[in-house]
């Protein structure tokens, strides 16, 4: 497959020179003299920081920096394999290779897009399908996957009817790289032209994966405030393997918040967890946790009782992650009035959580996502309104003190949306992708975060 050269020698070298400098200051306690630069990057501002010690060539790769608060030892702008009108992307990582699938639009078609970046750079990007006929949502867009054989799998949302939220998610696997795809499959068994949506995917053993998603099929829209559980979304599930099996079909919730993003893990004791956006019979929508052990799901609980009380959806899903027996989520929550986003861990393999850590901030409207550190530490991004501004933030959450390092990325000044970005992180390198608005529409920016070694 072709590859785009887009990151060389030199600038890998630099990268790996800012991340040593970082740690021999930690080490020798140098004192952290800053001077503070802000650069346009479109219409996306991101604060740099650079510390004038002598490393001249920071001055020639205005890209690298160090960040403020000493979470980053330098932030750097992908260059992106993406066209025109590219949207909505979700990242997947293995064996030190990131994947990518996103939206790309072309007159009445829409493209669902797929790359892969190695050390050389990003591979060339293909079609995994092409359709006039997708459904397109800023909120429930595609995901992908990879089997401990590294076949890749991506979802997307296919139209099934007149009503704008009739559709139901397809699936389709390659097994070369994702340079040829499989036909597309229906991942579910129901086939009425209601909403299916809101997936989440993860590998949990040998050449399976195991999918989560919304479904519609007992939910009547013109009666979407009855307190009958038969006339609501449910949170289901199925497995697929690397050869396009499908396996048995199950329902975890009967009655789920109707919009919101799903979340899904797995430990390393094999124990598959999910979390998602419950909905009571009296309209409280706070965050439950489903377990899978020993191929049984366990009865759904509430991770904390927020007791945020809605009568509708607020589309604002919440993310899980894990290392080894160690369980991080994070969610949105606007109870008692109050917006704020919060973040709980377990160290019990998703059966018990611990009182969760409020992160602070001025006014967050939530699109959280998570990611777990080698160390049991977790980074948490979310998205806030500040001064009129849309920023994504991402904070360093400690199981003893909550939040304890947190910085400001991105700045949107566009009056379009940054919709819901992406974490993904490979050893010490975060990714975090998302769609940045501009005067020619919508396009992909992606950033590549060096954590400052810890302590």
């Amino acid at each position: 497959m072709a590859t785009i050269q887009n990151e060389g020698i030199v600038r890998r070298t630099l990268f790996n020179i800012i991340y040593i400098m970082s740690s021999l200051r930690k080490l020798f306690d140098i004192p952290n003299l800053i001077v503070k630069r802000k650069i346009k990057l479109k219409s996306v501002f991101v604060s740099l920081i650079l510390i004038p010690i002598p490393i001249l060539f920071f001055l020639s790769a205005p890209t690298l920096s160090i960040s403020h608060s000493g979470l980053f030892a330098a932030v750097e702008r992908i260059t992106l394999p993406t066209g025109v009108s590219a949207q909505e992307a979700s990242l997947a990582s293995k064996d030190g290779i990131l994947y990518m699938t996103w939206l790309e639009h072309s007159n009445a078609e829409t493209k669902v897009m797929f790359s892969m970046k190695t050390k050389t750079g990003w591979s060339e990007a293909v079609p995994v399908h092409i359709g006039y006929d997708l459904f397109v949502n800023w909120a429930d867009f595609p995901s992908i996957a990879i089997f401990s054989d590294k076949t890749i799998a991506v979802h997307w949302l296919q139209r099934t009817g007149k009503l704008g939220f009739d559709y139901q998610i397809n699936l389709a696997l390659s097994s070369d790289n994702g340079r040829t795809w499989s036909n597309p499959m229906i991942l579910h068994e129901d086939r009425s032209a209601v909403q299916h949506g809101f997936v989440s995917m993860i590998p949990n053993k040998e050449k399976l994966i195991t999918i989560i998603w919304l479904d519609g099929r007992d939910y009547d829209i013109s009666l979407g405030e009855t307190k009958n559980v038969k006339e609501a979304m449910q949170l289901r599930t199925t497995t697929i393997t690397s050869d396009g099996i499908l396996g048995t079909e199950v329902a975890i919730d009967e009655r789920t918040c109707s919009c919101c993003q799903t979340s899904i893990t797995v430990t390393d004791k094999g124990t598959v967890i999910a979390a998602y956006r419950d909905r009571s019979d009296d309209e409280i929508r706070d965050i439950s946790i489903a377990r899978l052990e020993h191929n049984s799901w366990q009865e759904p609980f509430t991770l904390h009782e927020d007791g945020w009380e809605l009568s509708g959806c607020p589309v604002n899903g919440p993310a899980i992650s894990s290392i080894d027996k160690l369980v991080a989520v994070a969610w949105f929550t606007g109870a008692k009035g109050v917006s704020s986003v919060n973040i709980s861990f377990s160290d019990d393999d998703g059966k018990n959580f611990k009182k969760p850590f409020r992160i602070e901030n001025k006014n967050p409207i939530g699109r959280v996502d998570l990611e777990m550190l080698s160390d049991g530490d977790a980074l948490v991004s979310w998205v806030e309104w500040i001064d009129g501004n849309e920023i994504i933030n991402i904070c360093r959450v400690t199981q003893e003190d909550g939040c304890v390092a947190k910085e400001q990325l991105v700045s949107n000044e566009s009056n379009a949306s940054l919709n819901f970005p992406q974490l993904e992180h490979i050893n010490d390198d975060i990714y975090l992708v998302w769609t940045q608005p501009d005067e020619n529409g919508d396009n992909l920016a992606m950033l590549h975060l060096l954590l400052t070694p810890s302590d």
